[in-house]
């Protein structure tokens, strides 16, 4: 079973199952504990993390092709306790959402992080930190970009080392936190209860 790039980073979907209840989880709303096992060096990516993967977002992922071009692999909707997920251009479908992570049974997901600059995307103030990831066998040395006003992930490239988890050897993640910009799809696929 091939898994996701979302499912594996942005702690970053499926990956870590756990239940959570209809309403986002607590740590989304900026709560500044740090978790027994996290780096402490990457506080900031941690507490943005949950800020964003706690709460209602969407997030697509593309593998990046040997001449920089983009090709889509997943997307993928988060509202409330459901998740809606496609390959490509296939069909949602809807499962239940599991709770995100920021350390698993072997350590901290984000380690070693340093912030490499304050810059724009497009024309949203974020911080970029440069960072090691690592879950399920997975590693990569990462860029995360934080949106400087919200202090919530709008974009992470990842270079793994040794394998990838799509075969790509770099992917990227573009994340949407804006819940006017986000809608479930209406023929989605029910796969909750199977």
């Amino acid at each position: 079973m091939r898994l996701s790039f979302f499912a594996l980073i942005l702690p970053l979907i499926l990956s870590v199952a756990l239940p959570c209840a209809a309403q986002e989880h607590r740590r989304s709303f900026g709560l500044l504990d740090r978790l027994p096992g996290e780096d402490p060096s990457c506080d900031f990516v941690n507490r943005s993390y949950e800020r964003t993967f706690g709460g209602k977002f969407s997030a697509r992922t593309y593998g990046v092709q040997p001449m920089g071009d983009y090709e889509l692999i997943e997307t993928g909707i988060f509202i409330g306790d459901l998740a809606y997920d496609r390959q490509g251009l296939g069909r949602w479908h809807l499962r239940h959402r599991g709770l995100r992570k920021t350390v698993d049974g072997i350590g901290a997901i984000f380690r070693h992080c340093s912030n490499a600059s304050d810059s724009l995307y497009g024309a949203v103030p974020v911080k970029v930190f440069q960072v090691d990831w690592a879950r399920n066998g997975y590693n990569a040395k990462s860029e995360v970009l934080i949106a400087t006003a919200t202090a919530k992930f709008v974009k992470i490239t990842s270079h793994f080392v040794g394998k990838s988890p799509s075969g790509f050897p770099v992917m990227m993640g573009l994340v949407e936190t804006k819940g006017d910009r986000i809608r479930a799809p209406s023929d989605a696929i029910d796969l909750r209860y199977e």
